[in-house]
């Protein structure tokens, strides 16, 4: 019933929200006559990643592709930015969307809008092989306050921890995550924070035994992410919606996502009505 509920006032808002005739938003317009969107992404497997060869994949933009593909909008250009500097990228139209696992939190949705929920997960640490410090909640690194964690600037485990008790001294910064993966290697940091696939696909390819992986963290919401536009798309998201509402149906976005390891079926009962305030 929660699904469905979800779904029917999802649809409503979409439907409400686009225009009652067929013309294109002038964002989708501009994108479709320069042949490409631009598109900020963090290079977090399996979220986003970078091939050598500059070609963006991941469960993230591969999806956008699917919806602009759709939408008529033929290729998409990534700049790789970090999470912190996503939404001032937006504010400022350097870039004219962001899908690399950028999670919906209310806070995000006063400075930009999100589309529908895409891609769902748990929240996981790296730790010493062992968890020699015992470390299953945000809060136990907090009564620890001799230990040190490792996360990236403006990502929402940073908040998590601030907001249950560790301490800012506690926090340090990675560059890019197999950086932070190489500071609990080297001992600096007592446990690395990020999502739960991303740190899962940290270390199957770090392939270290003397790390393992604590997921889920316990007393932190499953996160969901969708694409992120500018607070002044309102039409082109509702647009977006509609094409990944139209790839949610014919099964060509589990397609897209299950082989990264995400479900299709956790975002069916998401709905960034939900998640961010006055269903923004």
């Amino acid at each position: 019933m929660k699904k469905l509920a979800l779904f029917l006032i999802s649809f409503a808002i979409l439907l409400g929200s686009a225009k009652t005739s067929f013309a294109e938003s002038d964002t989708l317009k501009r994108l479709k006559k320069q042949g490409y969107a631009t598109v900020a992404v963090a290079n977090e497997p399996p979220y986003s990643d970078i091939k050598t060869d500059g070609y963006v994949t991941g469960a993230a933009p591969d999806v956008a592709r699917a919806v602009l593909n759709m939408l008529g909008v033929p290729d998409l250009k990534a700049e790789v930015i970090m999470y912190g500097a996503m939404i001032p990228a937006l504010q400022a139209r350097r870039v004219d969307m962001a899908t690399s696992g950028l999670y919906i939190k209310p806070d995000r949705c006063e400075s930009i809008i999100y589309s529908e929920p895409d891609l769902c997960g748990a929240e996981a640490f790296a730790v010493p092989v062992g968890n020699p410090n015992n470390l299953l909640t945000y809060e136990d690194i907090a009564r620890q306050p001799d230990l040190k964690m490792v996360t990236c600037a403006g990502c929402a485990e940073e908040k998590y921890a601030l907001e249950r008790g560790v301490s800012a001294d506690q926090i340090v910064y990675f560059d890019t995550p197999p950086s932070g993966i190489k500071m609990l290697q080297q001992g600096r940091v007592d446990v690395f924070a990020l999502s739960g696939l991303g740190t899962q696909d940290l270390l199957n390819k770090t392939n270290d035994p003397n790390l393992e992986l604590v997921m889920p963290i316990t007393g932190v919401p499953i996160g969901c992410a969708g694409a992120a536009f500018n607070m002044d798309d309102k039409e082109f998201r509702a647009e977006y919606n509609m094409a990944l509402a139209k790839l949610k149906a014919t099964g060509e976005f589990a397609a897209i996502i299950e082989p990264y390891g995400f479900s299709a079926e956790a975002t069916a009962g998401e709905s960034y009505l939900t998640r961010c305030p006055d269903g923004k």
